[in-house]
C-alpha cells in the first residue's frame, strides 16, 4: 500500500511538473505572438502618421507637380502679399498738404517790378523810340516770362492806360489763382482756364492776350506743395491698421494636382513648410518614432501592472489591437465629414463588453491622443470625446441587451450636444457652424450604438469572444443542451438553475463575472445527461443503480460526468470560458460517499481513484460555482434547513474546500470568501425560510359545518 501511495505521488509531481513546463510554454509562445501583433500595430500606426500632412512640411522644388493636398500646420504670414497690400494702401491715401504764401507774394512782386520798369522807361524817354530802343537791353536781362523782341516792344510803346491795365489782368489773375495754392499738375490746368478767360476779354486785342498770357504763364509758379512730415505719419497710421496676410493653420494652400510656383516655394520655404535637407525629415521620422514609443509604452507598462491577463492572451490582446487599429485607421476619414462625427464612443463600449472598463477608458484615452495627433482635433473636442469615453464606459457596466447600445448612443449624443453648444456660447462660433456641428454630435452616439451592433457579432465569432448578449443567448432555457437538460434529466436542471441563482448574487458580490457564472451553472452538470438515473436527483421513482454496483465503479460513472460534460458543450460549441468554469466545478474534490463505502470493506483504498480529475478552479466565477454546486447539494440534504444549519453546513463545506486546497490556483481572498458565504446564507435563507406550523384541521367537517350555516340563512 506505501509503494503504491509513494508511485501516486511520484506521478502527480511528474504530472505538475510537466504541466507547469507546458503552461511556461503555451505563456511563452503567447507572449512571443503578442509582441509580434505590438511591434505590428506600432508599425501601422507609425505608418499612416509618417505623411507630411502631419509633420505639415513637404519634399517639393519649384516647378514640381503637388501630389498630395498641402495644409498649413501652423499660421503662415506672406510678407510679400502683405508688402504688396500696404504699398497699394500707401498709394490711396491723400498727401497732406499746405500753401506756400511767399511764392504767391514773389510772384506779384516780379511782376510789379517788370511793370514798374517798362514805365519807367516810358517817362525817362517818353515817346523817343530810338532812346528805348537803348535801354531795352537792360529789360531783357530781367525778361523771366519769355516775351520775344518784338513782344516786350510793344509793351514798351503802349499808352500808359493800357499798360496799367494789362498790367492788372496780370497781377490780378495771377494773384487769385495762386490764392488757393497750385501743386505742379495743376498749373497746366490752371493756364488753360486763364486762356480761356483772357480770350473772352474785350478791351485788348489778340496780340495782346498772347502777350497777356505769356506774363501770367510765367508769373504762376507752383507754391502748394506735400507736408512729408505729417503725410508719413497719416501714412504711418493707417498702415498700422493693415492686417499681415494670414493663412490660418488648417488651411489648404495648394491642392493636389497644381504646379509649385517660385512664389509660393519661398512663401512656404519661409513659414517651415518646405523641407530644406534630408536630415531635417531623418530627425521629424525619429521625433514620431519617439513620440509614438513613449505612448505605447505607457499603455502596455499600464497592461503589463494592470492587467497582465490581456498580455498573456493572444485572443484577448488580438481584440484590443484589431479594436484600437480599426478606429484609429477610421477616424481620418470620419474627420473628413466632421470632428464631431468620429466613433471614438464605440471603442470604449467595445472594449467595456469585451475586454474589461479599465482597458476601455485608458486605451480609449490613448487612442483620442493618437486621432487628435493624426487629424489635428482641438483641445475643446478632445476634452469632449473624453467625457464620451468616460460615459460610455460607466454605462456599459450593466448592459444585458443589445438595445440598450442605443440608449447609450443618446447619452453620448447629448453629452457632444452639450459641448458643442458650450463652445458656442464661449467662442461665440456662427450660428451656420453651431447647427451643423450639433447634427454630427446627435448623430455620433447613434452611429457609435450602431457600429456596436454591426461590429460585436464579427468579434464574438472571429475571436469567439463571450459577451453578455452571448451570455444571455445561452440562458434562454431553448437551448438544445438545456432543453435535454429539463426533459431527460429534471431533478438536475432544478438543481442547476437553484446553483445558477446562488452562484450569479455571490460573483456579483465579490465583483466576479455575475453572469457567466450563472450560465456556466445552468450548463455545469450536462454530463449526467448520459446516465441521468445515476444521480440521486434525478431517481424519483426509480431504484437507486448504485445499490448494486461496486463502489469504484459508481465512483468512474460519478466522475465521468465532468468529461462527458466537457465533450458535450464542445460538441456543441459553447464558449472556452463557460468550459473551463465548468471543468474545474468539482476541482480535485474528493467522492466521499463512494470512498466511504469502499472503506468499509478496503480500509487500504487508494484514495486517487476516489478523486475528481481536476482542473482546479483558477478563476473566481469557478471558486463561486464550486462552492454553489456544493452548498446547494447539501442544503437540499439537510431534514429541517433552518439558518442555524445552513451556516453551520456552509462553514463546514468553505472549510473543507480549504483544507483540500482547491482554491490553490484561484486568485481570491479570505474576504472574498466571506462574502461569497454571506450571500449564499441571504439566499438560502429566503429559500428555506422557517413557516409557520398550521393546526390539524378535519376539512369534512369545515364543509359540512358551513353547509349547515348555509342552510339556516336560507330558511
Amino acid at each position: 500500500m506505501a509503494q503504491s501511495r509513494n508511485s501516486s505521488k511520484k506521478t502527480k509531481k511528474t504530472t505538475k511538473k510537466n504541466r507547469k513546463r507546458f503552461g511556461i510554454e503555451i505563456r511563452s509562445k503567447n507572449l512571443l505572438v503578442n509582441n509580434l501583433i505590438m511591434l505590428a500595430s506600432f508599425v501601422i500606426i507609425f505608418l499612416m502618421m509618417n505623411n507630411a500632412s502631419f509633420y505639415g512640411i513637404y519634399n517639393y522644388l519649384p516647378g514640381d507637380l503637388i501630389k498630395e493636398d498641402i495644409f498649413l500646420k501652423n499660421d503662415l504670414i506672406d510678407y510679400d502679399a502683405t508688402d504688396a497690400l500696404k504699398e497699394q494702401k500707401t498709394l490711396e491715401i491723400e498727401p497732406i498738404m499746405y500753401v506756400d504764401f511767399s511764392k504767391q507774394v514773389e510772384s506779384k512782386k516780379n511782376l510789379t517790378e517788370f511793370f514798374s520798369r517798362l514805365a519807367e522807361i516810358k517817362t525817362d524817354y517818353g515817346n523817343d523810340v530810338e532812346l528805348m530802343k537803348k535801354v531795352y537791353a537792360g529789360i531783357e536781362r530781367r525778361n523771366t516770362y519769355g516775351l520775344d523782341d518784338t513782344e516786350l516792344m510793344s509793351l514798351v510803346v503802349l499808352s500808359n492806360e493800357k499798360l496799367n491795365l494789362i498790367q492788372n489782368y496780370a497781377v490780378d489773375i495771377t494773384v487769385e489763382n495762386m490764392s488757393n495754392g497750385l501743386t505742379a499738375s495743376e498749373i497746366t490746368t490752371a493756364i488753360q482756364s486763364i486762356e480761356t478767360y483772357i480770350a473772352s476779354q474785350t478791351d485788348i486785342n489778340d496780340f495782346e492776350k498772347s502777350i497777356l498770357l505769356k506774363l501770367i504763364s510765367g508769373a504762376v509758379v507752383e507754391n502748394k506743395f506735400v507736408d512729408a512730415a505729417k503725410t508719413q505719419a497719416k501714412i504711418d497710421n493707417e498702415l498700422a491698421k493693415v492686417d499681415d496676410v494670414t493663412y490660418n493653420k488648417g488651411t489648404l494652400y495648394l491642392a493636389k494636382g497644381n504646379t509649385l510656383s517660385q512664389s509660393d516655394y519661398e512663401l512656404l520655404k519661409s513659414g517651415g513648410v518646405i523641407l530644406e535637407s534630408k536630415m531635417d525629415s531623418l530627425i521629424m521620422k525619429l521625433g514620431l518614432v519617439v513620440l509614438l514609443g513613449l505612448l505605447w509604452f505607457i499603455l502596455h507598462i499600464y497592461l503589463w501592472y494592470f492587467e497582465i491577463d490581456i498580455i498573456k492572451s493572444n485572443k484577448k490582446y488580438g481584440i484590443l489591437m484589431s479594436l484600437f487599429l480599426t478606429f484609429f485607421v477610421s477616424s481620418g476619414f470620419f474627420y473628413e465629414i466632421s470632428p464631431y462625427i468620429i466613433p471614438l464612443p464605440a471603442f470604449s463600449i467595445l472594449a467595456s463588453i469585451m475586454l474589461t472598463p479599465t482597458i476601455a477608458l485608458f486605451f480609449g484615452s490613448g487612442l483620442l491622443i493618437l486621432v487628435s495627433l493624426h487629424s489635428g482635433i482641438d483641445g475643446f473636442t478632445l476634452i469632449a470625446y473624453l467625457s464620451t469615453i468616460m460615459i460610455s464606459r460607466a454605462l456599459v457596466k450593466n448592459i444585458k441587451q443589445r438595445s440598450q447600445l442605443i440608449s447609450i448612443g443618446l447619452y453620448v449624443s447629448l453629452v457632444l450636444m452639450i459641448f458643442v453648444l458650450s463652445e458656442w456660447l464661449i467662442f461665440k462660433t456662427e450660428p451656420t457652424n453651431l447647427a451643423y456641428d450639433l447634427a454630427f454630435s446627435a448623430s455620433n452616439g447613434v452611429l457609435s450604438a450602431i457600429l456596436t451592433i454591426g461590429i460585436m457579432p464579427f468579434f464574438e465569432s472571429f475571436f469567439v469572444v463571450l459577451t453578455p448578449f452571448k451570455l444571455l443567448e445561452l440562458s434562454n432555457p431553448n437551448r438544445p443542451l438545456l432543453k435535454r437538460l429539463l426533459i431527460e434529466a429534471p431533478g438536475t436542471y432544478h438543481h442547476s438553475i437553484l446553483v445558477g441563482n446562488l452562484a450569479e448574487t455571490a460573483a456579483h458580490d465579490i465583483g466576479a463575472n455575475s453572469l457567466l457564472t450563472r450560465v456556466a451553472a445552468f450548463y455545469h452538470d450536462v454530463g449526467k445527461l448520459e446516465r441521468p438515473y445515476y444521480f440521486k436527483e434525478n431517481q424519483v421513482g426509480h431504484d437507486n443503480p448504485h445499490d448494486k454496483l461496486p463502489p469504484q465503479v459508481s465512483a468512474n460513472f460519478i466522475k465521468n460526468h465532468m468529461t462527458v460534460g466537457a465533450e458535450l458543450l464542445e460538441k456543441n460549441k459553447l464558449p472556452k470560458e463557460i468550459i473551463d468554469v465548468v471543468k474545474a466545478h468539482h476541482g480535485t474534490s474528493l467522492i466521499k460517499y463512494f470512498y466511504h463505502r469502499e472503506q468499509v470493506n478496503n480500509p487500504d483504498v487508494d484514495v486517487t481513484k476516489f478523486l475528481y480529475t481536476g482542473p482546479k478552479p483558477d478563476t473566481k466565477e469557478a471558486v463561486v460555482l464550486m462552492l454553489a454546486d456544493s452548498v446547494e447539494a447539501a442544503v437540499r440534504s439537510l431534514d429541517e434547513p433552518t439558518k442555524d444549519s445552513i451556516t453551520e453546513l456552509i462553514d463546514k463545506i468553505f472549510n473543507q474546500k480549504i483544507s483540500e486546497n482547491q482554491f490553490s490556483n484561484a486568485n481570491i481572498t479570505f474576504k472574498e470568501l466571506e462574502k461569497i458565504k454571506a450571500s449564499f446564507l441571504k439566499v438560502l435563507s429566503g429559500i428555506f425560510h422557517e413557516r409557520i406550523a398550521y393546526p390539524e384541521v378535519n376539512l369534512d367537517q369545515i364543509s359540512k359545518s358551513a353547509f349547515d350555516q348555509s342552510e339556516a340563512k336560507e330558511n
